[in-house]
């Protein structure tokens, strides 16, 4: 049985929507050799979430276009408990600034954290602390990647490699 891994994503920019195409590339050998099912039941810009419905088969690209709302943090995490979706990782892939004040709120609605947010960097240097420290808690991760030089391809193969680490941790867990 594979373990599923659901990926909030914040951000359809360069990064994230090579993330999310990488992923999709990876899934069936995910699945196949490390039993991992990685799927995306939002995904936002900086105005609109895209929240999936079961079922569901289209192209992200076109599902977003086509049916993405106006939204709140309130609204996805509401979503994910009224949807009892577990095994949560919402990864940043945005440069908004105010996205990082939300990292502490989504560790404590169950959400392990992956950012390549660079507006973290200019935040106190406990920020990052505080964050993990949360996370560690709770036995959730956060993962800041740094993306020295604006490296889109580098980025994200952190960012995949990050969330391959937090769903194997996650299947030692659950077994």
């Amino acid at each position: 049985m594979n373990n599923r891994i659901n990926i909030v994503l914040f951000g359809i920019g360069n990064i994230g929507s090579a993330l999310i195409n990488k992923v999709l590339k990876e899934r069936k050998e995910l699945a196949l050799e490390s039993k991992i099912d990685f799927r995306f039941p939002v995904i936002t810009n900086s105005s609109v979430a895209f929240f999936a419905k079961e079922g569901a088969n289209f192209s992200w690209e076109a599902n977003f276009i086509q049916f993405s709302i106006p939204f709140k943090m309130e609204d996805v995490v509401s979503y994910v408990l009224a949807n009892n979706i577990s095994n949560l990782i919402a990864v940043d892939a945005t440069a908004d600034a105010k996205l990082p004040s939300q990292y502490i709120k989504l560790i404590q609605s169950g959400f392990n954290v992956v950012s390549v947010n660079k507006t973290v960097n200019a935040l106190p240097a406990d920020f990052k602390e505080n964050v993990k420290l949360a996370a560690s808690v709770r036995g959730l991760e956060s993962t800041f990647v740094h993306n020295a030089k604006g490296d889109k391809h580098a980025a994200v193969e952190k960012l995949f490699e990050s969330l391959i680490e937090i769903a194997e941790k996650q299947k030692r867990l659950a077994a």
